[in-house]
């Protein structure tokens, strides 16, 4: 059975402004050993002699992102079988029910490995052998998701409750959990049954059509409506704007995951896994410092990200995020690194869009 990998690439990534920007999100980004997320996410997936009968990946994007995906894919030497266009962003929902379409007009039987490509994991090979794992249960009739084994009580991440076990090292989903405050985060881990939830999932296309029908019967027959007034150029598919845009704003967790009784989870696996999705995050992959790096005295636990034209220097200062790229500079505690959102929108307030 071939598995498909859907890779979504069109979210913005603002937490990490100003390296990651509207017109330059992060998983386009040379942000991690001098290649992006989301050459990285394409490698990952890519063919190999390692028992998983793997297609060319299908990108979903925003349409604005096209020449970056096309160059990025061919600087990666992928080539895909298809770019789907997304003309506004409509959550994954919307993002999984095109998937499932269009794929199910390709081979009713695949499976779908839905995957953002704005993550970082360290360990490819382990994330393969999930795959692998996830394979025999997606084909007996589950929607598969990978639990992540937690380093510590996050929480900035939802959480997957592992059930009854189903197969190697898989588990039917008991519950999934939004993002917990600090002491149920630390129950979870407590626990023992509990894994941070990546957003990755794999699912034949023909048991998604049936869910989505169940639980989101809008957002299925939107997306096949939007489907099949897209225009195509060869191998690029420009989503038909109209009827894209009247899709319900939800995300796959809400839309179905949280009701399905098919759910299940591999995990927990260690593979190094991070969603890259604030500066300390980032400053928690532990990347060796530039020769040309930022000058640090008696600066710690500061996370500096600069660019190759900018040097900074940190004296005498704790707890920092200082981010600096063409020509716009972020300084802030770690401890307000949610808040960069404040900075957008005070940015939009000036007129400042080319900074955004």
């Amino acid at each position: 059975m071939t598995i498909y990998p859907v890779i979504m690439c069109g979210g913005s990534g603002t937490r990490l402004w100003p390296v990651s920007t509207s017109r330059t999100p992060k998983q386009f980004v040379d942000l991690l050993s001098g290649e992006s997320l989301f050459r990285q996410t394409v490698r990952r997936v890519a063919k190999e002699d390692d028992g998983l009968s793997l297609a060319d990946p299908v990108i979903i994007s925003n349409a604005n992102y096209l020449d970056l995906v096309q160059s990025q894919l061919a600087d990666a030497g992928i080539s895909p079988l298809a770019i789907l266009l997304e003309p506004c962003a409509r959550n994954t929902a919307a993002v999984a029910a095109i998937a499932t379409e269009y794929i199910s007009r390709i081979d009713p039987d695949g499976l779908i490995l839905l995957l953002p490509a704005d993550h970082f994991i360290g360990m490819p090979s382990a994330f393969r052998k999930s795959v692998a794992d996830a394979v025999e249960i997606a084909q007996k009739g589950r929607i598969v998701t990978f639990g992540i084994s937690p380093s510590g009580p996050e929480t900035g991440f939802g959480y997957i409750k592992a059930g009854e076990a189903i197969g190697t090292s898989a588990f039917a989903v008991d519950a999934f959990r939004e993002k917990p405050d600090q002491a149920t985060a630390m129950a979870y881990l407590a626990d023992g049954n509990y894994s941070w939830n990546a957003g990755i999932f794999l699912f034949p296309a023909s048991l998604m059509q049936a869910e989505l029908k169940a639980h989101a019967p809008d957002v299925l027959a939107g997306a096949t409506e939007a489907l099949d007034a897209t225009e195509a150029t060869n191998s690029v598919l420009h989503i038909d704007e109209p009827l894209f845009s009247k899709i319900r704003d939800i995300s796959i967790d809400y839309a179905v995951m949280e009701h399905t009784q098919k759910a299940a989870v591999v995990g927990p696996i260690s593979c190094a896994w991070s969603d890259v999705g604030t500066w300390p995050a980032f400053g928690e992959l532990h990347l060796e410092p530039k020769e040309s790096g930022p000058v640090l005295i008696d600066a710690k636990n500061c996370i500096v990200h600069t660019d190759d034209d900018t040097l900074v220097a940190a004296l005498g200062v704790e707890d920092l995020v200082i981010a600096a790229h063409d020509g716009a500079v972020l300084v802030m505690p770690k401890s307000r690194a949610q808040d960069v959102k404040l900075v957008i929108e005070a940015l939009k307030k000036r007129g400042r869009t080319d900074l955004l």
